[in-house]
């Protein structure tokens, strides 16, 4: 069967190698493999099993599709699916001209241009990556998110190599929190999994029902009435899956350590010249968060080289 290839469009500048590089940063994610100049990915669309190769250049993604030929409505679906992803509609320029007059980040309006917000469009596995996230290093996190996706998610063979998906609510019909201790979940994490899926389950939360809520508070309020979403958790699944450009996550060691380091504030608790700092943001506050969290990525990148050395 001949491979089907598609296009997608970027509005504005895209470095497909700069976005290509935080997919990687040296992680084991089990739901992409990186290569050179591209990556490869698993999805299950309608029972239907895919394999993409994705490639990048200013003008978009190109799209391989291995082995079969998909039927429109799919097609629809997988461009959605990565120009949601890659934030690929969203024009940056505007964004670019604030950062530019900004002081010590305008080095970020050349170095990062074209650096697309990488986000997660599946709301549940938004929220399940928080969960698994708290209060741990992201290399034990990727760690415990391909336990949970080797156990409980589906996968595709394609070429004698195993290409995994992350797990839907209905997966974890069947599974109690007990289970999830095995993966090295905590006893409360095992939980708030399970009552997050529930809640998926019993048709209380959608990203649907989420997005077409009128206002950041309503959201906002509606994510954190499932037991395991707290506001950090809220204000990240917010600004990575549903899109809300002016949601910050307050609190988070990362940015926390990023505004320290750019001597943007001086004590972490101080809330009043975060926000302050925000202001010159406003409905760009999403992506300075991250490039703050990407300029402390590359920067570990570089002082592991220069160890390694």
């Amino acid at each position: 069967m001949q491979n089907q290839h598609l296009i997608i469009p970027v509005n504005g500048p895209l470095n497909f190698k700069e976005c290509l590089w935080f997919l990687d940063r040296g992680y084991d994610d089990c739901l992409i493999r990186i290569y050179d100049d591209h990556f490869r990915k698993a999805l299950i669309v309608e029972n239907e099993k895919i394999i993409l190769d994705v490639f990048g250049d200013t003008e978009g993604l190109k799209v391989t599709i291995a082995g079969k030929v998909l039927e429109e409505e799919t097609i629809v679906y997988i461009k959605q699916y990565l120009a949601e992803w890659f934030d690929l509609e969203n024009n940056l320029e505007n964004y670019y001209a604030i950062v530019s007059s900004s002081g010590k980040l305008n080095y970020m309006s050349t170095a990062f241009y074209g650096l697309r917000l990488i986000g997660i469009p599946d709301l549940f596995e938004a929220i399940v990556w928080c969960i698994i996230g708290q209060q741990i290093n992201l290399t034990f996190a990727y760690k415990i998110k391909r336990r949970l996706v080797e156990e409980y998610g589906r996968c595709v063979v394609y070429q004698g190599d195993t290409y995994y998906v992350f797990p839907s609510p209905q997966d974890f019909i069947a599974v109690n929190p007990q289970d999830l201790l095995k993966i090295q979940l905590s006893k409360s994490k095992a939980n708030y999994i399970i009552e997050v899926a529930k809640a998926f389950l019993e048709g209380r939360i959608s990203k649907k029902i989420v997005a077409g809520l009128p206002s950041f508070e309503l959201k906002q309020q509606l994510l954190m009435s499932v037991k395991g979403i707290g506001l950090w958790t809220a204000n990240y699944v917010l600004m990575k899956c549903l899109r809300v450009h002016n949601s910050i996550p307050y609190g988070d060691a990362g940015l926390l350590n990023a505004l320290v380091k750019f001597h943007i504030i001086e004590d972490k608790k101080d809330l009043v010249g975060t926000k302050q700092f925000f202001r010159q943001f406003k409905d760009w506050e999403s992506y300075i968060v991250f490039y703050l969290w990407h300029s402390l990525s590359k920067d570990a990148k570089i002082n592991s080289a220069h160890h390694e050395k």
